[in-house]
């Protein structure tokens, strides 16, 4: 990330097009930063200095908040609080020190439930001065849309049925701005996978197929390690879990990860295949972070 004498990171938001579900549908028209979807992931060090310069190319105001991590006030992103909206074509330039280590993510708080409904978050990772020691580290935003038959996002965003009914649930379900079919892992390897919640209502309940998650941070901050109530990983609207997996299948197996949060509305979110070759044998003791320094002075 840039430094304070180094050109801040552009972070553009406007309008594209994302293939949100496969063939035989096209792709969708989303809000998205950089292009992408979800925005770039911004990862730095704790302690290093964030310096994003945000752009507005859509039609109407929009804002960046850093949701969960702390920033000075002016920082924060909130319209008519502690900025005014980056006007249509305007540019605002957000400064501040990466104080606590954890796992957080960016999104607008100008018109959120339809800006972050339209496909406008990233994640932001503050990596700890000592990690814990994995094979990979991988980022899984979760999202749900409500899509037409068409395949579009349905524009019905603030109806009152969807304030009745505590927000709005969507009918299409993605990882990191896509549905894969599966995911490749390795016999022995270990994983820490961060989960973040950018849908707007949807709850989800992780089940990875016998599998045995570990927590070892909730909403940025560390916890003793353990494993969920029936292995299942709650994760709620806005909300952000990291988990440890050991990958204790055989090569050439697959496993099933489903949401199962909503009685009799489950239904498989993705598989993981393990590939042909084993990393390691057994399952390395997995260190206790729960006392680390994930918050700066």
């Amino acid at each position: 990330m840039a430094g304070p004498t180094e050109d801040p990171f552009l972070l553009r938001a406007a309008a594209g097009q994302a293939a949100l579900r496969p063939a035989p549908y096209g792709s969708t028209d989303v809000w998205s930063y950089n292009g992408s979807l979800p925005g770039p992931e911004i990862r730095v060090l704790q302690g290093d200095r964030i310096r994003v310069l945000a752009e507005n190319g859509l039609n109407e105001g929009t804002t960046v908040h850093w949701h969960g991590i702390r920033t000075p006030n002016a920082m924060d992103g909130v319209p008519f609080l502690t900025q005014d909206p980056i006007p249509v074509g305007g540019k605002f330039l957000y400064e501040f020190d990466a104080l606590d280590a954890g796992t957080f993510w960016y999104h607008p708080h100008q018109r959120s439930s339809e800006q972050v409904g339209r496909g406008l978050y990233g994640p932001l990772i503050v990596e700890e001065a000592d990690p814990i020691r994995v094979d990979r580290d991988l980022t899984w935003m979760l999202d749900d849309w409500r899509m037409t038959r068409e395949g579009q996002i349905a524009g019905d965003f603030g109806s009152r049925h969807d304030a009745m009914h505590g927000g709005r649930i969507g009918n299409s379900v993605t990882i990191n701005g896509q549905m894969p079919e599966r995911i490749s892992v390795r016999s022995g390897e270990r994983i820490r996978l961060r989960l973040i919640n950018a849908a707007n209502a949807r709850i989800f309940g992780l089940n990875f197929g016998g599998l045995a998650p570990v927590v070892v941070a909730l909403d940025g901050q560390p916890v003793s390690p353990h494993v969920p109530d029936d292995d299942i990983v709650v994760v709620g609207p806005a909300m952000r879990v990291d988990l440890v997996i050991d990958m204790t299948g055989k090569p050439g197996d697959a496993l099933t990860v489903t949401d199962a949060f909503y009685e009799g509305l489950e239904y498989r979110l993705v598989d993981l295949a393990y590939g042909p070759d084993r990393l390691r044998d057994g399952i390395v003791k997995l260190r206790d972070i729960s006392k680390a320094v994930y918050v700066g002075a």
